[in-house]
């Protein structure tokens, strides 16, 4: 074999093993959903693509960015203005930012983690990584800040007005470092005492109810007693009133018996006894008053005595 045939086949077989090599190493994948691909090359330009298919050769670096919306909670035990804990949960929801200018603050500032998971194979820069690394003790010390000068007794009326205050610190804070991330909400989701200070205040509330129904009961007996008083009162006016008939009645009736009258009743008593069994006869005085009474007394006497 002569020199230039062995050059030949030297070069031939270089260049299948590189495109052997480029072949192996080329990716060629649909972005996935939720998803932006970054291709960054070799010479430092970066490709980015949103939806669609991507190819990747050789020595390109592929980086995933999920732009999903995502939630993440701080669980904090705030001291307030009355020297007690508060028991609070701040929630931030939100996702990546996608426009050009972030999605490179992204690649530059947001932690890489390799994958090898499905479609994923590359580099991916996890909001949850950035999260941590980058936004969690900026929402904690600003929820430190907004809640600690409230009294706790009062803390609970003012949650709107807490949560304002708190989205708007973090989102300034947030704008303000350029972070590459879109602020959906942020939400107190719990704010209460902890528990040992919710027993004591559930039994101090024990407490005082007890003594509001005691304080009803007695005010309810004192007005049952202020209604049997005001019956008995009116019962004793009608009594009254009962007695002051009856007198008037008696009155009435003592100034209608005239001197007629009592004759009659008395003649009436006579004739009773008369016609009882009895061989007494009771005159009353009134009924012999006059001779012409006297006579008729004695008429009446001789009648009953003609019958026996």
């Amino acid at each position: 074999m002569n020199r230039a045939a062995i050059i030949t086949a030297v070069v031939l077989l270089v260049s299948v093993t590189i495109g052997s090599y480029i072949f192996i190493r080329t990716i060629s994948a649909v972005v996935p959903p939720g998803t932006i691909v970054i291709v960054l090359k070799p010479d430092g330009e970066s490709r980015i693509h949103t939806d669609g298919s991507y190819w990747a050769f050789g020595r390109d670096r592929v980086y995933f960015i999920d732009t999903k919306l995502k939630g993440f909670t701080e669980k904090m035990e705030i001291l307030c203005a009355d020297n007690i804990n508060m028991a609070v949960d701040v929630k931030w929801v939100g996702s990546f930012s996608v426009e050009p200018d972030k999605i490179k603050i992204i690649k530059e500032k947001v932690p890489a983690r390799n994958v090898r998971k499905g479609d994923l194979k590359g580099y991916q820069l996890s909001l949850q990584d950035f999260y941590v690394t980058a936004m969690k003790d900026i929402i904690r010390a600003n929820s430190r800040e907004v809640i600690s000068p409230y009294v706790t007794d009062n803390i609970r009326e003012a949650r709107s007005e807490i949560q304002q205050l708190v989205k708007s610190r973090v989102m300034g804070r947030l704008i303000e470092l350029n972070y590459p991330v879109e602020t959906t909400d942020i939400l107190i989701s719990n704010l209460d005492y902890p528990p040992e200070v919710t027993a004591q205040r559930k039994a101090i509330k024990n407490a005082q109810l007890e003594d509001q129904k005691q304080a009803a009961l007695a005010k309810a007996a004192i007005e049952q007693a202020k209604r049997e008083a005001s019956i008995a009162r009116e019962k004793g006016k009608a009594k009254i009133e009962i007695a002051r008939a009856d007198a008037e009645a008696n009155r009435i009736r003592a100034s209608t018996l005239t001197e007629e009258i009592i004759r009659m009743r008395q003649w009436d008593v006579f004739e009773a006894g008369a016609l009882s069994q009895t061989s007494v006869i009771l005159l009353p005085y009134k009924a012999i008053g006059t001779d012409s009474e006297l006579t008729d007394a004695l008429l009446i006497r001789n009648s009953l005595e003609n019958k026996k």
